[in-house]
């Protein structure tokens, strides 16, 4: 992994899953093996965004080393990749504070709670269009 990889992973780590049943070393590890496997990930500035199709759609899940500006302008790049491939895009969330981003996001966004559990309180789904390569 590189330096600006655990860089991202610590600060995520420590802003926001403090009293975890995980540690650090944990998350740096699963990372690793995640990646090892072929696990896609972005990185925009001081953020990595992990994701994986899911039934035609992507779901996606942000480390954010940074400040919610960065999160928000990371996802936003991030999805205006992704739409040429995908129509929509989802992300799961236990954090009430992130569904502020709906307002500064360039998609059309729906947000729900869900309560299915760790780390999905929420559940924020992007439209994203028709994706570019639809029909080849």
């Amino acid at each position: 992994m590189t330096t600006d990889v655990i860089s991202i992973l610590t600060s995520d780590f420590h802003k926001n899953h403090q009293g975890r049943v995980y540690s650090l070393d944990g998350v740096l590890s699963m990372f690793e093996k995640y990646t090892a496997i072929g696990g896609k990930y972005f990185i925009a500035d001081n953020v990595i965004i992990v994701y994986q199709d899911n039934s035609g759609v992507c779901e996606f899940h942000c480390f954010s080393g940074g400040s919610g500006k960065d999160l928000t302008d990371a996802i936003n790049t991030f999805l205006s990749t992704m739409r040429v491939e995908y129509g929509r895009a989802v992300t799961y969330y236990d954090n009430p504070r992130i569904n502020d981003i709906s307002r500064y996001c360039i998609f059309p966004t729906t947000i729900r709670k869900i309560d299915d559990g760790e780390d999905r309180m929420y559940e924020m789904v992007f439209v994203l269009g028709e994706p570019d390569g639809c029909g080849k």
